[in-house]
């Protein structure tokens, strides 16, 4: 198996475990996004500055490299950015996919 193979089996195995790292945003998150109340972190500790990013991102076009999971591109997608996330991973992937049917989010998330 490859390093790109191995990483992958290893990602799709921390969401089959519930590792922290592969949590999903709530409901409750997604719906303050949309009210303009929103955030990301790059890791599930470390927030990303809000500062970094413009004052809307109504329409503003997003790709969330390496950023499967439901944390990050969900909350964006909430906050009005047009994005589409990609990861190794294809349960990371799921897991975005979860939110936005969940959650009534047009996401860019290509399972395949």
């Amino acid at each position: 198996m490859d390093t790109t193979q191995q990483n992958s089996t290893a990602w799709d195995q921390k969401v089959k475990e519930g590792s922290r790292d592969t949590k999903s945003v709530s409901t409750e998150v997604i719906e303050s996004a949309k009210n303009g109340d929103w955030g990301i972190t790059v890791t599930t500790e470390k927030h990303v500055p809000r500062e970094w990013f413009p004052n809307t991102l109504k329409g503003l076009k997003i790709l969330c490299l390496a950023s499967g999971g439901g944390q990050q591109a969900p909350v964006l997608s909430a906050a009005g950015a047009d994005d589409t996330v990609t990861d190794i991973s294809k349960k990371q992937l799921e897991q975005d996919h979860k939110v936005a049917e969940r959650d009534g989010l047009s996401l860019g998330a290509n399972l395949e």
